[in-house]
């Protein structure tokens, strides 16, 4: 076995084998199964049923507010024409039972203001809710007023669905747009990606750090090339995050197997029993969207190029910044010397997290489509536009040896650094001197 594979596997099963490794990777899937769960908890605390008291002075709601049929209200609203003021909501035992109060002032439909005042902090879906309906029923004074039925005020007031599709994309209406599903779950890739990056190139920066600090590395040149040793240090750790990732990925993949029937199944019971009957719009609309997730997710994005390409520019992008990680861990002495060295790498690495988010929904802009090219960021950008399905074949292989021939290229500067750097003891680095052992032949 060469000399690298030996310290590739020297570096993995040490890691491996530790116990916060396993508990680790057994640990992060129950974590945020459990964090999904608390959060939909804490939505459900949150959106817990409002009784809201409405004073109307001059009947313009006539005490009544439309509720769409099978719709599952938030709020119920009550009506008084009582001109009722802030403070006598706030201490009339009278009051006590409802959750928020609306004073609708006399010249409301003039003014276009209306003051709510609420016991606790309600959810903001409850909040819109609320606003949604008076809103819909002073508009709905306006046509009674003008001698508008409200059936006909309805069906003209009923917001219209606008979609676009790609020209050669079949038109038919699904509810959502597929492309950004797509670009979500390529967000999620590179979010996982990021992670990785900050977790694991930071191993390697504290993996060679600490063998500096040991002195153990004065003892593993001796009979290792030092390049050899960074390489090997680099792939062995990074071999551990796929480990990781793979477990997780099987865990994800029998969940999906387990799940998925049970989905296809609800909705095909929900479909017979509203096969008979006329379906609500609300619960159209809703179904529909869900239709459009599902092929979303299941027709549209193409997996195994999107999980092909995960894994290429997981290994790219982390040989890229595990490389300028592994030089900063060989030119620093200490913890405190890490710090400011790091920030050079963490700029552009957290810069281009940020700039992901933004992207969303635009897959195709110049900023997106530059930063599929630049090897600092294709890691995490391009796998957006590869979920969207908007990206072409040509375009994904010039970024992939833009950034193969970076990396190659900074893991030879980095080589050099490290050659240097492991045997520096007592001399603070800085990036000016790490540039000149870059210059070293």
């Amino acid at each position: 076995m060469s000399k690298i594979g030996l310290v590739i596997g020297r570096e993995y099963t040490s890691r491996v084998k530790k116990k916060s490794f396993l508990i680790l990777t057994l640990l992060v899937p129950v974590l945020m199964a459990g964090m999904g769960f608390l959060a939909v908890w804490l939505g459900m605390e949150n959106d817990k049923h409002q009784k809201v008291l409405v004073s109307d002075p001059r009947n313009l709601c006539d005490a009544k507010i439309y509720i769409g049929q099978d719709e599952n209200p938030p709020a119920t609203f009550y009506f008084t024409q009582e001109m009722v003021y802030r403070e006598d909501f706030e201490t009339m035992e009278k009051y006590k039972d409802y959750d928020v109060f609306i004073a609708l002032d006399p010249d409301v439909i003039t003014n276009k203001t209306i003051n709510g005042l609420v016991r606790e902090k309600i959810s903001s879906n409850t909040e819109r809710y609320i606003a949604k309906k008076l809103e819909m029923r002073l508009e709905e004074y306006f046509a009674i007023d003008e001698g508008i039925p409200l059936d006909k005020y309805r069906k003209i007031k009923q917001s219209y669905k606008f979609n676009t599709s790609l020209v050669g994309d079949d038109p038919e209406d699904l509810g959502c747009n597929p492309a950004e599903i797509g670009q979500g779950v390529g967000l999620g890739f590179s979010v996982m990606i990021y992670i990785f990056l900050m977790v694991y190139g930071g191993m390697v920066m504290r993996g060679v750090m600490e063998e500096k600090q040991g002195r153990v590395v004065e003892v593993i040149v001796s009979s290792v090339r030092p390049f050899d040793l960074m390489f090997g240090k680099i792939i062995g750790i990074g071999l551990v995050g796929l480990t990781q990732f793979l477990i997780w990925f099987g865990v994800v993949f029998i969940l999906m197997i387990v799940v998925q029937p049970m989905f296809i199944d609800q909705m095909a019971v929900s479909q017979m029993d509203l096969g008979t009957q006329m379906i609500p719009e609300d619960v159209a609309a809703q179904m529909a969207e869900m239709n459009c997730i599902y092929a979303a997710l299941y027709d549209y994005i193409n997996w195994p190029m999107l999980l092909i390409m995960f894994v290429i520019y997981f290994v790219g992008g982390y040989l890229l910044y595990g490389s300028l990680f592994a030089i900063v861990g060989a030119a620093a002495d200490s913890e405190a010397d890490t710090q400011q060295l790091v920030i050079p790498i963490m700029i552009p690495l957290t810069f281009v997290y940020i700039l992901s988010f933004s992207m969303i929904g635009d897959p195709e802009s110049s900023t997106a489509i530059w930063g599929s090219y630049v090897p600092l960021s294709s890691p995490i950008i391009m796998l957006q536009r590869i979920g969207s399905g908007t990206v072409l074949i040509w375009e994904v292989i010039i970024s992939l040896v833009i950034l193969a021939g970076t990396f190659i290229f900074t893991t030879y500067l980095a080589g050099k650094v490290y050659r240097v750097g492991i045997l520096m003891y007592g001399k603070k680095a800085t990036w000016k001197e790490i540039f000149k052992w870059m210059k070293h032949k």
